[in-house]
């Protein structure tokens, strides 16, 4: 069966990562699955960079979108992807881990930014060897 996936990507990989996107989505569909990937389906110049929809009303859209999908996969730690993994393990969907190629620097972020959420990927991420 094909799963939606649903694409965790920090924003700040685009400058870092040549074709970024593209990437991310080639590794959810070389797996088999169908990738949703929110900065495609969510274009920031219409949504989050449009002052009449926002930062917030655009993350709203982000968890409707980590709702529809089968599982996310988090291809690195920022604000946004530690929001939408906190949303979708709430509502039980299997979260993945990524980092590898997409964002070395994850470490580093998430000491910094998980406080902030209550390290909620504390138990996955040991549980992956990660930590």
């Amino acid at each position: 069966m094909t799963k939606l996936i649903y694409c965790a990507t920090p924003s700040r990989l685009l400058k870092s990562v040549d074709n970024c996107i593209e990437k991310v989505m080639d590794v959810v569909t070389a797996e088999g699955y169908a990738p949703l990937h929110p900065f495609q389906a969510l274009p920031y110049e219409r949504f989050e960079g449009n002052s009449r929809v926002g930062r917030d009303k655009s993350m709203e859209f982000c968890m409707r979108l980590v709702d529809v999908s089968d599982e996310l996969w988090m291809f690195g730690i920022s604000s946004g992807t530690l929001m939408e993994a906190v949303h979708a393990l709430d509502i039980k969907k299997p979260v993945e881990f990524k980092f590898e190629y997409f964002d070395p620097e994850w470490k580093k972020f998430y000491e910094e930014l998980g406080p902030k959420y209550g390290n909620p990927l504390d138990g996955l991420l040991e549980q992956a060897k990660l930590l």
